[in-house]
Parts: C-alpha cells; structure tokens; sequence
C-alpha cells in the first residue's frame, strides 16, 4: 500500500545518481525536476503540479535516477514501491495512458536536443587550426602562433585563411625578432 509522505519547501526527494526503487505521485504542493541539459549542460527545471507521477522511468527500469527532485513548497506525495505501483498501474489504464503521455512529451524533447546537436555543424580541422593560431597571437603568445600559424601554412598552403595565416605569421615573427632576450643567469 502506497505511503503519503511529506516534504517541506527546500526538501531534496531524490538525487541524481541515486537507488531508484520508489515511484512518486504529487498530491499537493509542488516539486521541480532538476536536471542538465545534454546540449549545454544548463540546469533543466521541470516543475510538476498535483497528479503528476516522478521517479517512474529510473525506477521501473531499474536505473540509477537521472535527476534531481526538490520539493520547490510544502509538497505531499504519495510514494509507491516498484511492485504496489505496478499492481496500482495494471488496475487502473487512465494511469498508463497518462504516463504515455508524459514519456511521448519527454522523449519528442530528446529527440529535438539530438536533432538539435547533430545538425550542428562541425569545425573544419583548417578552420579549428587557424582558430588556435589567432588565439595564441591575441593572447601575444608569438611562439606559440608562430609555429601554428606555419603548420597551418604547411598543412593548408591553398586554404581559405591561407593569406591571412601568412600576414599573422609574419606578425608573431615580427614581434619575436623585437622581443627583449631573455639571459640566463
């Protein structure tokens, strides 16, 4: 028989990486989902109302929990064992029609961040390469530019930054010839 249990504003419920062997229903008050999201690794707050279920896929998957629930107000929830809740969702098929909703709901926002990373386009090694070899130079790191700038050269003597690699070589070689020696004591 599933058990109301109380949580005061603040209250951590579960954490990411815990046991999950408890499933959640809220009956009152209000608690967010804290997670990260895969793209940017922002926080992710999912805030749930009464009559909204938690914890279920980590639990009857039997995973470890992919985030964090905190109770945001003086929250009460009734929490289900894998095997009472099973039992509950079999009686009941407004539940489960419910939870393929919520998981249709989740699972269209991880296809989005997919689609959305992998239509990302990815850095050309030629264009990564002089990215570098600027950096060096803007920090004044002329050594360092120098050598990037005339592998870029070496690697890439048609590329499309080809000429100004070779302006920004000359100009981490300029300053290097200006350079104070440094002596050895």
């Amino acid at each position: 028989m599933p058990k109301p249990y109380q949580y005061l504003t603040g209250s951590l419920i579960y954490a990411r990486g815990d046991e999950a062997s408890r499933i959640f229903v809220l009956q009152t008050g209000k608690v967010s989902l804290i997670s990260l999201d895969i793209e940017t690794g922002e926080e992710i707050r999912e805030p749930l109302s009464p009559g909204e279920f938690f914890g279920v896929k980590s639990a009857l998957g039997r995973f470890p929990r992919e985030e964090n629930a905190v109770a945001v107000a003086d929250s009460t929830a009734l929490v289900f064992t894998v095997p009472e809740f099973e039992g509950f969702a079999l009686s009941n098929t407004k539940i489960i029609l419910k939870m393929l909703k919520a998981f249709s709901i989740q699972l269209r926002r991880v296809h989005a961040q997919i689609a959305k990373l992998l239509a990302k386009e990815a850095v050309k090694p030629d264009e990564g390469l002089f990215a570098v070899g600027d950096k060096y130079l803007k920090l004044k790191r002329y050594a360092h530019a120098k050598y990037i700038f005339s592998r870029y050269l070496a690697y890439y003597p048609s590329g499309e930054q080809a000429d100004l690699a070779a302006q920004n070589l000359q100009i981490a070689e300029k300053a290097l010839a200006n350079a104070p020696v440094k002596k050895e004591i």
